[in-house]
């Protein structure tokens, strides 16, 4: 057979548009017929569901409490979630799982993420945030919001240990994250105790939404748990989360923080959510009971402590395994970001 030879127009052609190719990239430009390659039908993510089970994070974190001291304006003991499809716990936010030994102080710094501090362990310890001293109990939420000045102590006699959120990959990813450490090891206190708490209301009914500059807050587990036990009396709750409380922050009406979203859900003795999918992720803590939760087709098994992450748009639902006991979890999500830049989709499944 006869080989067709490009008629030397259409050749010509191709030479002509190789040589400008080469130009552009010289330019720092490119075409974007070079390998264009258009939009997914939906989103496509790296982050995979995956549970850290919270005896080995404890006994670890309980090594570094041993062979980690703590130092200097940075010094912060704690072990870092990897997500293994990602550097951080999901895309947009990070938890840590952090211990503070008796005696010892996390020194003042500020910094442009903004973080929040859940107590799973411990009581006599405190956080100071702008100037303000709160005592820390389990169950507690803490805020040190973008650019305020934090410090931890622990003045009990016993170690304290909370999860760490921070919205550093977003921050990492826009160029915006730096540190300032304070002149001092410690802020003076300049509010007494209680100030934030007195001007403030605390938890709403879930929503999406809001974006506005967050102040600090403070959420009491004494509070909270009151309001989610009267909300699970009253509401039959969502089919795809159970009864949910957002800690919506008081000064403002907007989310937690304007970027992490921060939920209660409560799970009824045997119940069994139906699925469904959102354009947010999601970091979980048990904070009681047991159950499964099924992310496409990963079973993640947990129980009081662990923390499980579900990522955006996939498949999920929640089951309480037991008969006779609630299921409670707090979770981070990033639904601020989301709705922030009108990008929040949710399905459920037909």
């Amino acid at each position: 057979m006869a080989t067709e030879i490009a008629p030397e127009s259409t050749l010509e052609s191709a030479s002509a548009l190789a040589q400008f190719d080469a130009e552009l990239e010289g330019q720092q430009m490119e075409g974007h017929w070079r390998g264009a390659v258009g939009l997914p039908t939906e989103p496509r993510g790296r982050i995979q569901p995956y549970i850290w089970k919270w005896d080995l994070v404890y006994r670890q974190l309980l090594r570094a409490g041993e062979l980690v001291p703590l130092d200097g304006r940075e010094g912060r003991r704690t072990l870092r979630l990897l997500n293994p499809g990602r550097g951080f716990t999901t895309h947009t936010i990070h938890m840590s799982v952090q211990l503070v030994k008796p005696g010892e102080i996390a020194e003042a710094h500020r910094h442009t993420l903004a973080a929040l501090r859940f107590v799973v362990q411990g009581s006599g310890a405190y956080t100071s945030v702008e100037g303000e001293r709160f005592p820390l109990h389990a169950g507690d939420l803490i805020l040190t919001p973008q650019w305020t000045w934090h410090d931890h102590g622990n003045e009990s006699a016993e170690p304290i240990v909370w999860l760490d959120g921070l919205d550093s990959p977003l921050v990492s990813a826009l160029d915006a994250g730096f540190f300032e450490p304070y002149p001092e090891a410690t802020q003076p206190v300049t509010r007494p105790e209680g100030w934030t708490l007195e001007q403030s209301g605390l938890l709403r009914p879930a929503r999406h939404g809001g974006t506005a500059t967050c102040p600090t807050a403070f959420y009491p587990w004494e509070i909270v748990s009151q309001q989610l036990e009267r909300r699970a009396a009253s509401d039959a709750g969502s089919p795809y989360d159970g009864v949910v409380l957002e800690y919506a922050n008081p000064f403002t009406g907007g989310p937690t923080l304007p970027t992490i979203g921060c939920w209660l859900q409560l799970l009824r003795p045997g119940e069994q959510t139906r699925r469904h999918r959102h354009t947010s992720s999601g970091i979980f803590y048990v904070v009681r009971g047991s159950g499964c939760t099924v992310v496409q087709d990963t079973r993640l098994n947990w129980s009081r402590g662990d923390v499980f992450v579900v990522p955006n748009w996939s498949w999920h639902s929640h089951e309480n395994r037991s008969g006779s006991e609630d299921a409670v979890l707090f979770s981070m999500n990033d639904i601020p970001i989301y709705d922030a830049f009108g990008l929040y989709r949710e399905q459920p499944e037909d």
